[in-house]
Formats: structure tokens, sequence, C-alpha cells
């Protein structure tokens, strides 16, 4: 017998109605390929859209960096009010004789916070030259070395997020050592500069200074003044004509977002202070809702009270050592009576809970 090819509905058609329906799925596969196009190109475009303003302005600025002083342990270096006044006057003068610009500060009784935007080069000679106008005038008062122990530790900013941190991070510092500081208005940090609508900038150009008056500002008899002004009030330096605060301000979504960035990231705080070598602080309030949140991701219960003995122990040695908590604040934290936590760190027993 003849074998027949199998049945193709196709062959037994006229021919013109074949090409019509050969023509139909190539245009079928053309529409398809023109949707999977548009497709890709609008998926790009609400990627595009989803990069924030404060995104696309990161990644146009140039490199930053936090500049940070390793604390001098032994000694007290700035005591006085006079002592912090000069500081701020040199940091300005420095700052304004440089190429970088100062993104936000923190003056701390034995170290230094600074957020600086330009080249490792630029910044590095920055603090250089801080630190030897600040070595001249301590040490009229014998006090030279110290500003010499002070070496600086840069840590490289590499995203919108960690910028974010390590301004916090600074901002918050004064108000974490001391219980009597309010991290938006003390003096000698930039932290009230930042969407406050009742900043004035007062007092007088730098440049308007002669003769006595320049030399008290300045520490120096060098009449030189620096290329960048700032105003001068009542003998001390206007920290928001030398601090780029605006531009800081163009890295947050909006006020409510600073606030919260520095008062609520704990985790953010907790990196930033590792970054650094330093034990985060966090109060019982912070480290709390950080051991809850822990809870809920390790070991998918809601709080401390719901967990296993084991898992109690096991949390508290997490809070002891990468968050620096205190028996008191890990027996509190953790759900664990004080006498066994101070079995499990009897080295920590003495110091305050």
């Amino acid at each position: 017998m003849r074998n027949h090819p199998p049945f193709c509905p196709n062959l037994w058609m006229p021919r013109s109605k074949r090409r019509g329906i050969h023509r139909r799925a190539r245009i079928r596969g053309c529409i398809a390929q023109t949707s999977r196009t548009f497709n890709k190109l609008a998926s790009q475009v609400i990627m595009y859209e989803m990069i924030t303003d404060a995104e696309r302005r990161f990644n146009e600025a140039g490199t930053m960096f936090h500049l940070s002083t390793e604390p001098i342990e032994d000694e007290v270096v700035f005591s006085v009010d006079s002592d912090y006044i000069t500081v701020i006057n040199l940091i300005a003068l420095a700052i304004c004789c440089s190429h970088c610009k100062l993104l936000a500060l923190a003056i701390m009784s034995n170290h230094l916070h600074l957020i600086l935007e330009g080249t490792k080069e630029e910044c590095l000679a920055f603090f250089e030259d801080l630190r030897n106008r600040l070595q001249k005038v301590f040490s009229r008062h014998g006090r030279g070395g110290l500003i010499a122990r002070m070496k600086p530790n840069l840590v490289d900013i590499e995203n919108l997020n960690q910028l974010r941190n390590e301004i916090a991070y600074v901002i918050r510092n004064p108000f974490v050592v001391r219980t009597d500081v309010n991290p938006f208005s003390f003096k000698w940090c930039s932290g009230y500069l930042y969407f406050n609508p009742m900043l004035k900038i007062e007092g007088a150009p730098v440049n308007d200074l002669k003769g006595r008056a320049w030399r008290e500002f300045s520490h120096s008899r060098n009449e030189e003044m620096p290329h960048k002004s700032f105003f001068v009030k009542d003998g001390i330096a206007e920290m928001a004509s030398f601090v780029d605060y605006m531009r800081v301000e163009q890295f947050f979504d909006n006020a409510r977002q600073f606030v919260m960035w520095v008062l609520r990231n704990v985790e953010g705080q907790v990196e930033a202070a590792l970054r650094h070598g330093e034990i985060p602080r966090l109060n019982d309030e912070e480290l709390f809702g950080l051991s809850c949140k822990i809870c809920r991701s390790i070991y998918r219960v809601n709080s401390p009270k719901e967990l296993s003995y084991d898992n109690k122990k096991h949390l508290a040695l997490k809070l002891k050592r990468e968050y620096g908590a205190s028996n008191g604040q890990v027996a509190r934290c953790s759900n664990l009576l004080l006498s066994e936590v101070n079995k499990m760190f009897p080295l920590s027993v003495s110091k305050k809970p």
C-alpha cells in the first residue's frame, strides 16, 4: 500500500488561504516581539522613576568620607567652652582654605567627627591643616601633645544609605554620650542646622576682621584670609556659614525622614559604630526594640518572653557581644534574671547596669 503523509489541513487548503494564515502568524509574531520590547522599556522607565531624587544626587556627587579621630582615652582634650570655640573657628578656617565640603560635624571632649565631600587626598590635607592649627594653639597651654595623638580614621561612604547612617551617627554621638544633650540643639554639633526653618546666619564676614580681632579669632599673626568666606558673630564662626547643611538636606526625602533616621534607625547606628571600631551605645528602649526584631527574624517569635531558656541565653550573648549591652540591659532585654546574666558575664558585674 502507498504510504500517505500525515493529514495537514493547510496542504488541502487553497494557496491563497495558506498565505493568509502564514501572513497572520508573522504579524502575530511581530506584535509579540513589539510587546516584549515595550514591556522591557516600560520596566526600565519604572525602575528609573523608582530611583529617588536623593539617590540621583548621591550618584552624581563626588566621593564622601566620614573622618573621625581616635579618642584619647586617658585625657580630656576639650574641656571648657573656650576650647570648643577655638576648635569651631579653626575648623571654619581650615575648611574654607581647602577644596572640601563639610557636611556634618560633632566636637567631642576627646575626638572629632566630620563628614566630608572631596577626594581622599583633599580630605587628608584638610585634616592635616586643621591639626597643625590646633597644635599651635594648644601647645601654648601644654596640650599640643594631645592634639598630635589625634590620628585620622577615614571611612569611605559607598551608598546613600551609608551616607544617611554616617550623618545620623555624627549628629547622635553627643546625645548618646551625654544625657543632657539634645541632638538637634547641641551647639558643638551641626544637628540643629538641618531642616530648621528658624535658622539664621548672623554676624559679619570673616574678611571684615582686622588687626587684633583677626589675631584673636585665628590665633595667628598671618593676615592671609581664606579663599571662601564665612560669617563670625561674637568671635565665633557661624556654623551655618561653613557647613553645607543644604547639601545634606538634598540626601533626605523630607524632614521627617531625617529625624527618624537620627532617632529610630538603630540598626544603622550599630553598623556605623562597628565600622569605626566602637561599641554601639543604645538605651533600653532601642535595645529592646532590637531584641524583638532579632526574635522575629531568627527565632520566629514576637518577643524575648516567648523564647526557650537556651534561646534566651543565645540572645543574651548576641546583645552582649555585638551591641555592647550592660548586664542589666541584657537581663531586661532577654527576659533572664540578672543573677543568671551575671554568671554568664562575671567580668561585667561591677559595671553600672
